[in-house]
């Protein structure tokens, strides 16, 4: 990410000339002559490296694929078409910022990232938490400048960073002022700085668990905040269709209503788990057909998810209550999965 002539101006032209034998490159040449190939090459390899990531990434979800989150999905395909000239011409004066998606882990926050870097067929950039935290004081100031200039260089493009609480987390010590605070505040402050200047058409999508821990000033850049809650019951007899017609089954072959209710509590990644181990069954016992009878012993066998996060699940949905966060899931959730608060339960209305 960082333009790597300071690094290699201080090196002697032996050290150079090594790299370039690395990469099997001449090694003839006057010193800025030997830099400027080895820059060339560099840069080469991270291009070749952006794209064989952007497929990775791109070519995973569609819209049609995320499973009881209507809300959510019609807010980006309204948002994706905002990036037009159409939408220029009816008055829109800039392009959206971004949308920051929590909620419970393993509902698919990471999905629906994936699914609108596809849907929108625009660039692609997923961030790593070791491209923005460095060893050096000020990396993670140069390494944040040199992402949002790369960023506007290659607009339009979405920019993901998935848990963004672990880079950008205000995780301050309660008496003193780090270095490390300092840098993360300061790499944050250019990318707030960019979110509100810049219109080139730049649009993060982050995620977070912990979306708490990160600024009020970052939260308040993005033109959409939605929570993911536990999959409704008709959202779980999607999911389990879904990942069978995966799997190569036939979901006409199961009693999907009764395994919709037997995975009440469940995430889209702890009923992918419990499928995976009715099949690993059937697939020992000499590759037998699977069963519905298969299915609800593995159900009955996992620890749904939600019971490690309850009171974490049950906080994010007083945020939606509260008007802080706008709810991503289409249908009513069931009664025992509501926030509880003062000893009466929370209802979505």
């Amino acid at each position: 990410m960082n333009d790597p002539f300071q690094l290699y101006e201080n090196m002697t032209v032996a050290e150079l000339k090594e790299i370039l034998r690395g990469f099997s490159l001449p090694v003839s040449g006057r010193k800025a002559e030997l830099i400027e190939r080895i820059q060339f090459e560099v840069h080469t390899l991270q291009a070749i490296e952006e794209e064989e990531q952007s497929v990775k990434v791109e070519d995973t979800f569609q819209y049609d694929e995320v499973k009881g989150l209507e809300p959510l999905i019609n807010w980006a395909k309204m948002t994706g078409r905002l990036f037009t000239p159409e939408a220029a011409a009816f008055g829109f004066p800039r392009f959206p910022t971004g949308v920051l998606l929590t909620g419970v882990p393993g509902c698919g926050k990471s999905m629906v990232a994936k699914a609108i870097a596809n849907e929108w067929g625009m660039g692609f950039r997923r961030v790593q938490p070791d491209e923005l935290v460095g060893k050096m004081i000020g990396d993670n100031e140069q390494f944040m400048r040199d992402l949002v200039t790369d960023l506007a260089a290659k607009a339009p493009i979405i920019c993901f960073i998935d848990e963004a609480e672990k880079i950008l987390g205000q995780t301050r010590s309660p008496g003193f002022y780090r270095v490390s605070d300092s840098a993360r505040d300061s790499a944050e402050s250019i990318l707030l700085q960019f979110m509100e200047d810049d219109n080139s058409g730049v649009f993060f999508v982050f995620t977070a668990n912990d979306y708490d821990k990160m600024s009020p000033a970052l939260l308040d850049r993005f033109d959409g905040r939605f929570f993911i809650d536990l999959p409704s019951r008709i959202a779980r007899e999607q999911i389990i269709a879904s990942m069978l017609a995966i799997r190569k089954r036939d979901p006409e072959d199961f009693d999907i209503k009764i395994l919709a209710r037997m995975s009440e509590g469940f995430t889209g990644r702890d009923i992918r788990s419990a499928l995976d181990d009715a099949m690993k069954v059937a697939f020992f016992e000499d590759a037998r057909e699977l069963t519905t009878a298969d299915l609800i012993t593995a159900f009955t066998q996992t620890s749904p998810t939600s019971e490690v996060h309850k009171a974490a699940i049950m906080a994010m949905r007083q945020q939606v209550i509260e008007g802080k966060m706008r709810r991503a899931n289409s249908q009513e959730f069931e009664p025992d999965l509501l926030a509880d608060k003062d000893g009466t339960y929370i209802g979505w209305n």
